[in-house]
């Protein structure tokens, strides 16, 4: 019997999917009862909770950007698809390669400004909570990080071995690159 085991970085990386993946899901459970709790405040006679509506707000905001990563990973974003179908493999490269490093460039620019409001909000307090703003900002960050790091190696990656293609478009005429 072969075992066959994942390179260490395709394990570590299928790790850190699935952190993400589990925080955005609880993020996710957070948000539904949180809203489920404030629609059945309203037709009850008791006291509301206001700290529901706070949390759900930044719920949607950790649930997104943490994420964020995870879609390069398994190819869920936003891309030039239409793309993908020309029989010409050197074109499908450069423009995923493109794509990705703008990913990157955009993810740079958020990581930034991510870091800068952690460093800078920390004085500032939530309304309800008084939690600290610039604990609200550590979940964008890590995600932009993220995204930085996976966008980055994914053109790394299509630039050194060829385009990703659908495997619904897999035919021999569309791989074959004619060098």
């Amino acid at each position: 019997m072969t075992d066959i085991r994942k390179p260490l970085s395709r394990r570590v990386v299928d790790v850190l999917t699935r952190i993400e993946l589990g925080f955005a899901g609880v993020m996710l459970l957070v948000i539904l009862v949180l809203v489920f709790t404030q629609a059945a405040q309203r037709y009850t006679s008791f006291e509301g909770v206001a700290w529901t509506g706070e949390i759900s707000r930044f719920g949607l905001a950790w649930m997104t950007f943490s994420v964020a990563g995870v879609l390069i990973t398994l190819r869920g974003h936003i891309a030039l698809e239409v793309v993908d179908t020309l029989p010409a493999p050197r074109l499908i490269r450069v423009v995923q390669v493109a794509s990705l490093v703008i990913v990157a460039i955009i993810a740079i620019g958020l990581t930034m400004e991510a870091w800068g409001l952690v460093q800078t909000q920390g004085a500032l307090r939530s309304p309800v909570l008084g939690m600290p703003m610039s604990w609200v900002y550590i979940p964008v960050l890590t995600g932009m990080v993220s995204t930085i790091i996976r966008s980055l190696f994914a053109a790394f990656m299509i630039a050194k071995h060829g385009p990703i293609l659908p495997a619904a478009e897999l035919t021999p005429d569309i791989v074959e690159d004619h060098a």
